[in-house]
């Protein structure tokens, strides 16, 4: 009798919490500690309950569950719920498991709870995965005459709604391999007085799931561990590394400055940052231990004093300005009709490569230099999309081959394929490479439906590309929408994706590109009419981002600005890169 009231105590309680409130027929009248409001409205603490005497099992997992949603994220009252040995070994740090619904449990001391829509984020707060449904073991046992968890997985387990107010989507910033440039990777941290010091304490790691020959840092391992970063009332942050200050040469301090600069802006309260190791103060140029917030552009992964200028094709001669005021070019390409017929340009606007007519050769020539030299490093492809360049001068082109794509990285005039597995061999339709180099998003498409995939680029400290991780799958941009239509970069770790929905009605939504649900609240949705079939971005903050349908441009960051028309006979619209 006492097995079978425990059992049904456990499936109330988690039917509760999954939302399937019913009153009571019989037994005690309970007021709720805190209000459901509450609960749901950002930066109001929670303080979770703790467990009492006498609780039962179901008791025990419910206020588990309960305690995890505790604000400010602490495992403190968690911790109460387990048995000794468990709570000594827990370390819900390691990752965030976020799900939408809890299900109907199953067992009584060997607890499976089914889970829906559930999303696993690593120790960083980078998603990992998402799984339509998973089960969530726990054990329970006798303690003291107590009931508590002694089996668990290590790990925060949260529902999405919390995840969502709880943490915010930011960028920690580590190096690529050549520490030429620093690269954005996008995770999730606690929101609140918690940021700061979860950005930092997420650059002492080298991610697990991503090679040293995609990125790097310069934070010795484990130096961030239990930090907290205070930020004074003139907005100084305070980091004080643990380690061995004398590990920490010059160079190595300066490119942990640039990382913690570029990673803690994010934080709007802070004006200047001092780092510090093993007690040595950590000086930024000229020996200032109080750094601005400046330092390491030279690092900009959107690349150092890149141009701003709008370029295309006038009749097959490149131009350059703003809509509507276009200038021709000075170089070969703006003075011969070479026979092009889309064009992509160097992140300085010194240099364009442009594809042929029939996309089966590569030139590349100077914009604005008359006597400069036109090449042709890619002869006898079968049809190249529009090229691409990075921040090493790299242009990325893809020949779609006629339902067989090839990758071809253009490095110094001379060209070779890069195999990229889940684009190579199959029926790509276009490439993005983002102007760090890390990273190559595209469009594949499909029997049913088409699919935006993203790689990563991997490379040596020389910066000689040694191929590319296998693809992962963004998610759909569109429910019900087969075709895609064009992607362009919103920043340099999102893009926007064109979908049809009808034949007279596009969409346009911003996703991560590490495939993390949500979309990016820079871009949001925007819905157009009319035959929309080219974007036309930028991953430089403050850029205008406009749609084309035709002739006919919308701006698609200030949507009232009325646009002209392009002129008859403009075609490859393109920023740099």
């Amino acid at each position: 009798m006492r097995k079978a009231a425990r059992g049904g105590c456990l499936v109330a309680a988690l039917a509760l919490l999954s939302g399937c409130v019913q009153m009571p027929s019989e037994g005690p009248v309970v007021e709720p500690l805190v209000s459901a409001a509450a609960d749901d409205v950002p930066g109001i603490s929670f303080d979770p309950r703790p467990p009492q005497a006498g609780d039962s099992a179901a008791d025990i997992v419910a206020g588990f569950l309960e305690a995890m949603k505790a604000t400010p994220i602490s495992p403190t009252v968690a911790r109460q719920f387990l048995s000794e040995e468990a709570a000594d070994s827990w370390v819900p740090e390691q990752q965030i498991i976020t799900y939408a619904e809890l299900g109907t449990a199953v067992g009584e001391t060997s607890v499976r709870i089914p889970l829906s829509e559930v999303n696993r984020y690593d120790a960083r707060g980078a998603w990992q995965r998402t799984q339509a449904e998973a089960l969530l073991g726990l054990g329970l046992a006798l303690e003291d005459g107590e009931w508590r968890i002694e089996e668990l997985p290590n790990a925060l387990i949260v529902p999405d709604s919390w995840f969502d107010d709880a943490y915010q989507r930011v960028s920690l910033y580590f190096f690529d391999p050549t520490a030429q440039v620093l690269v954005p990777e996008p995770v999730f941290v606690p929101s609140g007085d918690q940021f700061a010091s979860s950005l930092v304490r997420g650059l002492a790691v080298q991610p697990d799931d991503i090679s040293p020959d995609v990125v790097q840092t310069y934070f010795p391992t484990g130096s961030a561990e239990g930090l907290a970063v205070p930020i004074s009332s003139a907005g100084i942050a305070t980091v004080a590394l643990a380690g061995d200050p004398d590990a920490v040469d010059e160079e190595t301090a300066q490119r942990m400055l640039a990382q913690l600069v570029w990673t803690l802006r994010q934080e709007p309260r802070i004006r200047a940052v001092e780092l510090s190791i093993g007690g040595r103060a950590l000086g930024g140029p000229g020996g200032s231990t109080q750094v601005n917030l400046d330092v390491g552009s030279a690092y900009d992964p959107n690349g150092v004093r890149p141009s701003a200028e709008l370029f295309a094709l006038d009749r097959g001669l490149l131009v350059s300005g703003g809509i509507g005021a276009f200038e021709p070019t000075a170089g070969p390409l703006g003075t011969v009709d070479l026979g092009v017929r889309s064009v992509g340009v160097d992140l300085t606007g010194a240099r364009a490569a442009a594809v042929t007519d029939d996309g089966a050769d590569l030139l590349v020539a100077p914009v604005q230099a008359a006597a400069g030299e036109t090449t042709r490093p890619v002869v006898g492809a079968v049809d190249l999309a529009a090229p691409g360049w990075d921040h090493r001068d790299r242009i990325w082109l893809l020949d779609r081959g006629a339902g067989r794509a090839r990758v071809i990285v253009v490095v110094d005039g001379s060209a070779r394929e890069v195999d990229v597995p889940g684009i190579t061999g199959r029926p790509a339709r276009s490439l993005l490479v983002s102007r760090d180099g890390s990273r190559l998003v595209a469009v594949v498409r499909g029997a049913k439906a088409d699919r935006v995939v993203s790689s990563r680029v991997r490379q040596d400290a020389a910066g000689t590309v040694l191929g590319a991780t296998r693809v992962r799958t963004l998610p759909r941009p569109t429910e019900g929408s087969p075709r895609i239509r064009d992607i362009g970069w919103r920043s340099p770790t999102a893009v926007s994706v064109l979908s049809d929905i009808t034949e007279d009605l596009s969409e346009v939504r911003t996703i991560s590109v590490d495939g993390a649900p949500g979309e990016v609240a820079s871009g949001g949705t925007t819905r157009l009419r009319g035959p929309t079939r080219q974007l036309v971005s930028s991953p430089v903050d403050g850029s205008e981002v406009f749609a084309l349908a035709g002739r006919a441009v919308t701006s698609l960051t200030r949507l009232e600005r009325p646009v002209p028309d392009l002129a008859r006979g403009l075609t490859s619209l393109t920023y740099v890169g």
